[in-house]
């Protein structure tokens, strides 16, 4: 994720809208789904923020679950989820309906929320000139998304690290300071950010079930352009138990400054 992004496609603050008045009411939803479908629908809305869309068929009826985003959509994204009613489950999510989920997931976080302060330089590795690097060799320099060291409190997760993540509230890309470090090869710490541009990229695909796919084939697929892709793999196996007593060092540290400060 080479050279910075330009100033241009780093806002300062996360600017959302939340002013404009829902398309549907819960009843006119689901009578407009039931009139499409062909089906009797009976249709729950939530704030679940992992299942988007689910749903159950009965002989008697669509027991239907959908995010209170759907209050939002265009008249074009009802029909396509009624289309989805129709084909039954196996077929998974009409296509518009995914775009649909993508673009308004800023309504599944309603708070609006600030970007942190970006820090691209490290003290070893600048995150900036690696995203510029890929940017220009993955995304004909297309891509805009801004992105940071994070605080170095990684998530575990079964006997690993989260190495980078991708915020797509904010549209961030954080990166774990356990990989500024010279021990860590260029093109490890490049294979990281590329994963998470493409989380950026390619967002998130609903499986059949309405839960979102993030790691979807054409993701998979995409991901083994990056030419070291496997070397990456074969590294990070190699070095997972050295990174994560780094880490584990990393998090001591930054309790004990806190404390520090605390204190003074």
């Amino acid at each position: 994720m080479a050279a910075a992004a330009r100033s241009t496609d780093v806002p300062r603050q996360l600017e959302l809208r939340f002013d404009e008045a829902p398309t549907w009411d819960a009843a006119t939803l689901e009578s407009a789904l039931a009139r499409e479908s062909g089906r009797l629908v009976r249709l729950t809305l939530t704030d679940n923020r992992s299942v988007l869309l689910s749903y159950r068929r009965t002989r008697d009826a669509v027991w239907l679950r959908l995010h209170r985003m759907f209050l939002f959509a265009p008249s074009h994204v009802v029909l396509a989820v009624a289309r989805t009613l129709r084909r039954g489950r196996r077929q998974g999510a009409d296509s518009e309906v995914r775009r649909f989920m993508n673009a308004n997931l800023h309504r599944v976080r309603t708070p609006p929320r600030r970007l942190p302060a970006l820090v691209t330089s490290g003290r070893v590795h600048d995150l900036g000139s690696i995203y510029a690097r890929l940017n220009a060799s993955f995304f004909d320099g297309r891509l805009g998304v801004p992105l940071t060291w994070g605080r170095g409190s990684g998530r575990a997760r079964r006997g690993g690290l989260t190495f980078g993540s991708y915020d797509p509230v904010l549209r961030l890309i954080r990166i774990h300071p356990v990989l500024d470090r010279a021990e860590v090869p260029l093109y490890f710490l490049e294979s990281v950010v590329y994963h998470e541009m493409l989380h950026h990229h390619l967002g998130g695909v609903p499986d059949s079930a309405g839960r979102t796919v993030y790691h979807s084939r054409a993701f998979r697929a995409a991901e083994r352009r990056y030419p070291q892709h496997q070397q990456a793999l074969e590294w990070e196996k190699r070095n997972l138990p050295y990174l994560l007593r780094a880490s584990q060092a990393l998090e001591r540290r930054s309790r004990a400054d806190a404390r520090a400060r605390r204190s003074a």
